[in-house]
């Protein structure tokens, strides 16, 4: 996920938005008559480099560089001001600071003007510009990684000894390794994913080559040794703590099915080396398995875990000849989503799967056979990333059906399933899927024997499956989302980003901006258990006005408008926007009324919780989320 900045500076120019990368690896910055010229970023995106330019080039020409993906940048700072000859406000220096707490000279022109500083709420990592440019540099904003949800930190158990290390966070653990030497753990390996790369980390002293994977080594007095297997956007990363003596072994999940949810063990105080060390290890899986215990339990025992089962993402701590010390960095989850469990339905052989609750279904991949459905794959949505489940086995056609998710998402699981006399058991004989904007998948296998339909109530989407399976499918079931809230729309164009701000309390204060030609701008104050949020999509620029309410005595219970084909952009955005509240009032009109007129309201007066939409350059649809009230 990502946290859109700024843009800062003057509003002359083009508009530019280089839009999410996974980094800035090199900034090329011009100066020229007092400014920045000319701006030229290396971003990396999926192991690749991808560069933008902005500006002309002129002037000199100054470079900075991180060792990423190590390192990376976490703030844009530097000035702005009317630049008498262009007669215009510009970008006159720019100053980047990084994960290393480096800081750039000041790259461009005259550090003299208003000072400014871009960055991330929780120290994200740049992942884009955005702004104006022209002859030169009339604008800058960021996007910065925002974590959705944040990481919650643990702080580390054990000694103070040994030197500190800290891995950060990844995408998961695969794999780790331990050494013991003596009575305590001397050496940690931990293999890391990050995309499709492996990353390890070594801590600790190791004495010969360690065994792949999550390895722990300890021997009569504490665990020696760590290998961790991380993965990182499909990649792998190992990394290593301690020393690698003593006994080796090895514990693996099947990530991404299976991951490390709960770490725990015992540290004490060793006399022999007079110093406290982590005398034992084992870790839990979301499966609800437990790894051998790495070690022996003694001293004092800890356990650390995050909470609603939230995945182990990095450890840190300290270690040297053994492990001193060890946190650990786990997933802040968002609280499960509320969900309706149905079936499943069909036989009662095979082996029993549970995929659990996600956010929602992006694409289902069916195998099928002359007698039966024999396999389905499922790419969910998780906090802004995928994870695939599977289950049966894939053998015979495999068709695949995908929706626009979030835009588009799945409210019904029908089929058929029928006892297959070859293998004297019932199986699911065919499937399909019916989705939120009306459409039905094809059939995927044959409709033969007793037929079925799975769906929620209120159209709630589908967010996970279980079922039985085994050589074939042998049952097939499905969680649907408990409504607590009415999605409508967005109404509007097509292009833009995607943004969804989700569900909350209410919403006391709406922010609007509009130029001669649409809202360019929106800023939301959401109501979150008695704290206040705020959300903001479009670029700011034009009039800015305000509507409020005295929430939570009065609410917003609709949102009406417009929206308009602009020939200037070549594209659908909204025109106008307005908003009726539960005790009868109306906002002024932000923009001017033009196109297609709408209106978006709940029913029997549920209150705004919620928007969503597409932005960028401006707004160019919105939809909102309502409270469900029975009638």
């Amino acid at each position: 996920m990502s946290q859109k900045v700024g843009a800062i500076g003057g509003n002359y120019g083009v508009a530019f938005d280089d839009g999410v990368f996974d980094g800035v690896k090199k900034i090329t910055v011009g100066k020229d008559l007092g400014c920045v010229s000319y701006i030229k970023i290396e971003y990396e995106k999926d192991g690749k480099s991808e560069t933008r330019e902005h500006g002309t080039i002129r002037g000199e020409l100054t470079e900075f560089a991180v060792e990423y993906p190590n390192e990376y940048i976490t703030s844009v700072a530097g000035t702005y001001d009317h630049v008498r000859y262009y007669e215009s406000v510009l970008v006159k220096s720019l100053i980047f600071r990084t994960s290393y707490r480096r800081t750039s000279p000041a790259l461009g022109g005259d550090s003299a003007g208003k000072q400014f500083m871009l960055e991330g709420k929780t120290g994200g990592r740049l992942l884009g510009f955005h702004g104006r440019s022209g002859q030169a540099l009339d604008s800058i904003g960021a996007y910065f990684f925002a974590p959705n949800p944040p990481l919650r930190h643990f702080n580390r158990e054990g000694g103070n000894g040994g030197s500190a290390w800290d891995d950060g966070a990844y995408d998961g653990v695969r794999k780790i390794l331990v050494g013991r030497g003596g009575k305590f753990v001397s050496y940690v390996r931990f293999e890391y994913a990050r995309g499709e790369r492996m990353v390890p980390h070594a801590h600790g002293k190791r004495q010969e080559a360690p065994q792949e994977k999550i390895t722990v080594g300890a021997d009569e007095f504490s665990i020696t040794y760590i290998k961790i297997e991380y993965e990182k956007d499909g990649k792998v990363e190992i990394r290593e703590h301690g020393t690698n003596r003593g006994e080796l072994k090895e514990f693996s999940v099947n990530y991404p099915n299976d991951y490390i949810i709960a770490v725990g063990g015992s540290y004490n105080h060793i006399f022999n080396y007079d110093t406290t060390l982590i005398t034992s290890l084992y870790f839990t899986t979301s499966r609800g398995f437990t790894s051998p215990l790495f070690g022996e339990m003694a001293g004092t025992e800890f356990n650390l875990k995050g909470e609603n089962g939230a995945k182990l993402l990095g450890f840190h701590g300290r270690g040297g000849y053994a492990i001193d010390a060890i946190g650990a960095f786990f997933e802040t989850r968002r609280p499960l989503k509320l969900s309706v469990k149905i079936g499943p339905i069909g036989g009662t052989k095979g082996n029993t799967f549970d995929d659990g609750v996600f956010d929602g279904v992006k694409k289902v991949t069916v195998g099928k056979d002359e007698y039966s459905v024999t396999y389905i794959k499922i790419e969910y949505a998780n906090g802004g990333k995928f994870e695939t489940r599977e289950h049966g086995t894939a053998r015979g056609e495999l068709k695949e059906f995908s929706v626009d998710y979030p835009n588009e998402y799945i409210i019904a699981v029908g089929g058929s399933y029928n006892h297959i006399f070859n293998y004297d058991t019932t199986l699911i004989t065919s499937l399909f899927f019916k989705t939120s904007k009306g459409f039905t998948s094809p059939l995927f296998g044959e409709m033969a024997g007793t037929e079925f339909n799975l769906e929620g109530q209120n159209g709630g989407q589908l967010i996970g499956f279980h079922g039985r399976g085994g050589y074939a499918i042998d049952a097939i079931g499905a969680h649907f989302e408990k409504l607590s809230s009415l999605k409508i729309g967005p109404v509007g164009g097509n292009k833009g980003n995607t943004f969804d701000d989700g569900v909350f309390d209410g919403v006391k204060k709406i922010t609007v901006t509009a130029d001669e030609y649409s809202v360019t701008y929106i800023k939301i104050e959401y109501a979150n258990d008695g704290k206040f949020e705020t959300r903001e999509h479009g670029t700011a620029r034009g009039e800015l006005k305000e509507f409020s309410v005295n929430y939570p005595n009065d609410n917003i219970t609709a949102v009406g408008g417009s929206y308009n084909h602009i020939f200037n952009y070549d594209t659908t955005l909204i025109t106008s926007l307005f908003f009726k509240t539960s005790r009868g009032f109306t906002s002024p009109l932000f923009g001017e009324m033009a196109g297609t007129e709408f209106t978006l309201e709940g029913k029997n007066g549920g209150k705004l919780l919620g928007f969503h939409g597409r932005g960028g350059g401006a707004i160019d649809a919105i939809g909102a989320h309502f409270q469900i009230v029975s009638g």
